[in-house]
């Protein structure tokens, strides 16, 4: 996988996720609505990926 795919694609992840928490209640409030746990997995998941691609 490409270092700019990966990093594009933990972007979008974050954008996503981040639209999600600012319009959901139960996601502001830490418990994640059926539809909001996936996309905060998601962008963890990405995130730990990042992460992990730097060192």
């Amino acid at each position: 996988m490409a270092d700019g795919n990966l990093h594009a694609r933990y972007r979008h992840a974050s954008d996503v996720w981040r639209a999600h928490h600012r319009a959901c209640e139960p996601c502001r409030s830490g418990q994640h609505c059926p539809a909001g746990a996936p996309l905060y997995q998601r962008f963890a998941d990405l995130q730990d990926a990042c992460l992990r691609q730097l060192r």
